[in-house]
């Protein structure tokens, strides 16, 4: 393959030469906790094979260029990244199918080949307007269909006529725009949809697109109401939290801490008393993760409740956020 500007051409037989998604993938279940699972996407045959031209007698046509793409490339790739439970789900991610004039019958062919090989559930995400081609999508060999319901809400009166049977990705946000859109108004999207097509019938919730445009502070604050509006939707509104004065008989049996801050080597030190005022332990760390993390070891042999825990929390972050700032100055409340 070369290109001359933006575009890419082809003038001979593709091969994959190694993978491409399966080190990012191996990175972030490192860095993720357990708990979390991946979808991960992979940019599907037809896509790839309408971006870049064919310039020689490589390939006939479109249709036998997205085939070997499909064969040579998403297959293999597919194969890997379901080895050893590093993902959860796979997508394959269709951005130019809405725009195309006229969506040919063979992208069903490609779709049925993954099919074949993928043992995780398979999500098809197809951007932009997909009303009209929304009951061909029906018939892909997919699990979910993952479609854009904030920027085309008309979409969801063709969706909840029903008779097909995957699941529905609910698009419900602008993953481009730098405006961050508020709870209430992506749980409005949500709740249009769980309520147009059934609550069994929605598998996740997510951005409308890729957010590789976003500033990442931006995306993540956008990720964040959006995950907010999900539990508000399905679970209900948040309990209002409660205020509560620590009564003498509810104080740890052997003593108290005091929170200090040294600003001259800009250090918090954790001291743990007994009630007569002699020192058990004394912690300090410019980090008051690592303070508390060291106190949660000791915890039990110190006799530290858990509600002693949540306060010492609190404190060391007050601590060092004054430390960060020359013009607060720290305080531990009681």
């Amino acid at each position: 393959m070369g290109w001359k500007g933006a575009e890419a051409f082809v003038s001979e037989k593709v091969k994959r030469i190694s993978s491409i998604r399966l080190n990012d993938v191996r990175h972030a279940r490192e860095i993720l906790p357990e708990q979390f699972e991946l979808k991960e996407p992979i940019t599907d045959a037809y896509t790839l094979a309408k971006f870049a031209k064919v310039t020689t007698g490589a390939y006939r046509d479109t249709r036998e260029f997205a085939r070997a793409i499909n064969r040579e490339i998403i297959l293999p790739e597919i194969e890997d990244l379901q080895r050893g439970n590093l993902v959860s789900m796979l997508q394959l991610d269709s951005p130019s199918i809405s725009s195309e004039s006229s969506t040919p019958d063979y992208i069903l062919d490609l779709y049925e080949e993954i099919a074949g090989v993928a043992k995780l559930p398979l999500v098809l995400h197809a951007c932009g307007d997909t009303t009209r081609l929304f009951r061909l999508l029906t018939k892909a060999k997919v699990d979910v269909l993952s479609l854009d319901f904030y920027h085309y809400p008309r979409l969801l009166e063709e969706v909840a006529k029903g008779n097909y049977d995957q699941r529905i990705g609910v698009g419900a946000l602008d993953a481009q725009s730098p405006r961050i859109e508020d709870v209430e108004e992506v749980r409005g999207v949500i709740e249009r949809a769980r309520k147009a097509l059934g609550e069994e019938r929605v598998s996740f919730v997510h951005p409308h697109c890729g957010q590789r445009s976003l500033d990442r502070e931006v995306a993540y604050a956008k990720n964040a109401n959006l995950t907010l509006a999900r539990d508000d939707a399905y679970f209900g509104e948040a309990e209002e939290a409660r205020p509560h004065q620590l009564q003498k008989k509810e104080y740890d049996r052997r003593g108290y801490f005091l929170v200090s801050v040294r600003r001259e080597t800009r250090e918090i030190v954790a001291t743990f008393y007994t009630y007569e005022h002699k020192v058990l332990k004394r912690y300090k760390s410019r980090q008051a993760e690592k303070i508390l993390q060291s106190i949660n070891e000791e915890a039990d042999t110190l006799g530290i409740s858990r509600r002693h825990m949540a306060y010492i929390t609190l404190e060391l972050g007050r601590a060092e956020e004054s430390l960060q700032s020359p013009h607060l100055l720290y305080r531990q409340r009681w």
